[in-house]
């Protein structure tokens, strides 16, 4: 089960900045992988009980403007619920002494020309290296 979760959260992490431009990835120098793993995995249980608030759907007796609007505030509770979920992410692993890195382009490329199995391990390995590749966002 924990390996579930932390290869659902390798594969995920990047997915949430990819609409921003390269993927994002946690880094801390000489981290140990044990430690890495525990860490995202503390975060990600506590992410997991991220709510968004309820959207209210105004009363009208046009049945299609109440299923327009039914989506439309379902596509906005998405929204806001991934992001929460992302705010939880960050601020958990900074607490923890993680920096979020914004991976380079050429990386980028790398990390999606690599199976799911080979993914998770570079994450890793990213995760603990000397130096992180890419640039260095603010917490």
């Amino acid at each position: 089960m924990r390996h579930l979760i932390l290869f659902a959260a390798a594969v995920a992490l990047p997915v949430s900045a990819a609409a921003a431009g390269e993927p994002v990835y946690f880094y801390k120098a000489a981290v140990e992988r044990e430690a890495f793993a525990g860490d995202l995995a503390q975060c990600l249980d506590l992410a997991k009980g991220v709510q968004a608030p309820r959207m209210d759907v105004p009363y009208s007796p046009n049945l299609y403007a109440v299923a327009v609007g039914a989506f439309l505030a379902g596509l906005t509770r998405s929204r806001e619920r991934r992001h929460m979920i992302d705010n939880v992410l960050r601020t958990c692993m900074s607490d923890k002494g993680y920096r979020r890195v914004e991976a380079t382009k050429a990386l980028g490329k790398e990390l999606d020309g690599l199976a799911e199995k080979e993914r998770v391990e570079r994450f890793y390995t990213l995760a603990s290296a000397a130096e992180p590749v890419g640039e260095v966002l603010p917490q």
